[in-house]
């Protein structure tokens, strides 16, 4: 994809829904191991990492110093619990839809994890045998607060906007920057298509990101990309404007950073999934 030119006013339109921690559900900081690395060797870790990338030089500590420094690696990378207990079970959720629509969408969704993350770490359940469910949803106020939002352990998908190939178009301009137009010729067509597929599938990958504890970050190269966020326990600092990463945007090609994944890596250590 070309270098993407992204205007605020009109990113507004591709609404992602804020993540819901889970209330009182904490990694138990009770049992600290004797060997747990000191916090200023843990906060020397982190600032040697790109910004909000864990990568592996801080995934080696022992179970002990994620307990005793969560907060820490939490604010740092932006991640917290959002699953409730019971949707992991060994490091593995089961993802049930019962929309014949959403199954292909949620089928490649699992599939992105799973490969990135070379594991099963989702696989698709039953109505009687599932811990996420996805589903549509209205939107929020407006059927316009949200594109997709998870919540303890449900999945759901704006059914207004899926079913809107004016808002799609909306999103290729906010992308894109240019005046995007509905498809006439079959090429033109064909494209649409691919990105229509690519967006929704991109966004309950997103969703599913927020089940492994991961919030959003600022890069349009993450599958967990928001246009804009605030500095809080769990978010490194705030920011208004999407940064280009390496000028693609997930949104659009449901591909994983390596951002993504090492956060997702680092949520498993800190037992959020």
């Amino acid at each position: 994809m070309k270098k993407i030119k992204l205007m605020t006013v009109a990113l507004a339109a591709m609404i992602l829904a804020p993540a819901f921690s889970v209330t009182g559900i904490v990694t138990p900081t009770s049992t600290i191991t004797a060997n747990a690395a000191s916090q200023s060797t843990v906060i020397s870790k982190i600032k040697q990492t790109p910004d909000l990338s864990p990568t592996a030089s801080v995934r080696h500590f022992t179970k002990g110093t994620y307990q005793a420094n969560q907060a820490i690696f939490d604010k740092q990378y932006n991640v917290e619990k959002m699953s409730i207990n019971g949707v992991f079970n060994n490091h593995h959720a089961t993802v049930y839809t019962n929309s014949s629509i959403l199954k292909g969408y949620v089928a490649a969704s699992i599939k992105t994890w799973n490969n990135a993350l070379g594991s099963n770490v989702f696989s698709v359940g039953t109505k009687t045998n599932h811990t996420i469910l996805v589903r549509f949803g209205s939107g929020g106020t407006n059927a316009s607060d949200w594109d997709g939002l998870y919540k303890s352990n449900t999945l759901a998908v704006n059914r207004k906007h899926f079913n809107s190939p004016s808002y799609m178009l909306t999103v290729l301009r906010a992308i894109t920057g240019k005046n995007v137009q509905a498809p006439q010729t079959d090429s033109e067509k064909a494209a649409f298509e691919k990105d229509y597929f690519g967006f929704w599938e991109a966004t309950i990958t997103h969703e599913l990101g927020h089940s492994l504890g991961l919030d959003h970050t600022p890069y349009m190269n993450d599958i967990m990309f928001a246009q804009n966020g605030s500095a809080s326990s769990d978010a490194k600092y705030g920011w208004q404007t999407g940064k280009n990463g390496n000028d693609t945007f997930a949104g659009l090609t449901n591909v994983l950073s390596n951002r993504d994944v090492n956060r997702a890596k680092l949520t498993k250590l800190l037992g959020y999934w």
